[in-house]
């Protein structure tokens, strides 16, 4: 085997541990037994020595290796689980194998995790992340790997994203038709792409209707104690309003939670709208309206177009743009005939 970046090779990794070059092998790829404490003499020395195989030796030398790599910030996000299973969708049937990293396991460190792919000879790169790009990353992407970047667009990089203003401006768009003449907006993080494109769809829809725009986007985290909070704070505020669009269902969740404990009742005096359709939206009370994000066709599309840059590398378009789609429930329905104006005292402060 031969080293990528420090110049080691595995002889210097044998001698440190003091064992075989066979030894150093097969406690890496674990194709033999190793006792526990040569094996931790070999990662010891692997550590110490900066070491970093590349596996290129263990193929067939040709013109493609086969090797399909896979960044994601955190596999522990949901968004990631979906996009991944489109990916895995398309690779159904044919040779490339599947190599995924989660930024997790290299403590954020992107350059880390780029040489830990580079390493393994991939042929191509997909990119899953969600928050706004580290220079770095941009930095290390180079003319000489084909990469696909999902869910986040990247300077100079081909990118399939979900088109999250579109739906920003239909959730504003389906609110106003279903009643909302004072919105509201409680969203996720702010340093979330996705959170400033949903808002600033809202805002520019709000605007073509000449309806007034939120006072504040009460950024926070995507769960449902953000919502709650958030939106006794608006009450508490005295701030009026009868349409809500929440950053996520979670959101939504959790502000219809709040709106109830005040008695104000959804959808007749609040409408509400979440997104991404989690699976406990359906059967909350009341249902959530919300918006089902094409993940795995993101997923699918990434890799087929990941595919075409491998073999033609310039013959792809640079963006991709996958619409949402808007699932209508309860709690957006239009207000029936005999229901009542929010009362200022329902929005009485804690």
């Amino acid at each position: 085997m031969k080293m990528t970046g420090s110049g080691k090779t595995i002889m210097d990794v044998a001698r440190m541990a003091n064992v075989s070059p066979s030894t150093v092998t097969h406690a890496l790829n674990g194709k033999r037994p190793v006792k526990a404490e040569t094996r931790a003499r070999v990662m010891n020395a692997i550590s110490a020595l900066g070491y970093v195989p590349s596996w290129n030796a263990s193929r067939l030398k040709g013109r493609f290796s086969g090797v399909i790599g896979c960044l994601a910030t955190d596999i522990s996000e949901t968004f990631v689980n979906r996009i991944v299973r489109g990916i895995e969708q398309g690779l159904a049937g044919g040779t490339e194998t599947l190599l995924f990293v989660s930024l997790v396991e290299f403590g954020g460190d992107y350059e880390a995790a780029f040489r830990f792919l580079r390493s393994h000879d991939i042929d191509g790169l997909l990119i899953c992340h969600h928050i706004i790009p580290n220079e770095k990353l941009i930095r290390m992407i180079d003319d000489n790997l084909p990469v696909v970047s999902i869910n986040m667009e990247l300077k100079n990089t081909v990118s399939v994203v979900a088109d999250g203003e579109s739906g920003g401006a239909m959730a504003a768009e389906h609110l106003y038709s279903a009643g909302m003449r004072k919105p509201a907006v409680i969203s996720g993080p702010e340093d979330r792409v996705s959170t400033q494109l949903r808002y600033k769809g809202f805002c520019s829809r709000l605007k073509a209707l000449s309806l007034p725009l939120p006072q504040s986007p009460c950024y926070g985290a995507y769960d449902a104690e953000h919502g709650y909070d958030a939106c006794r704070e608006l009450l508490r505020k005295g701030i009026r309003f009868d349409g809500l669009f929440a950053g996520n269902d979670y959101i939504a969740a959790g502000a219809i939670n709040a709106l109830h404990e005040h008695g104000i009742r959804v959808p007749e005096d609040v409408k509400v709208v979440g997104f991404d359709n989690r699976d406990f939206s359906s059967f909350w009370k009341p249902s959530i309206t919300t918006f089902q994000q094409p993940l795995g066709e993101m997923g699918l599309v990434g890799i087929g177009v990941l595919r075409n840059l491998i073999a033609n590398r310039s013959d792809v378009e640079m963006r991709y743009v996958l619409e949402s789609r808007l699932i209508i429930r309860e709690s957006s329905r239009r207000a029936e005939r005999g229901s009542r104006e929010v009362s200022d005292s329902e929005y009485r402060k804690d």
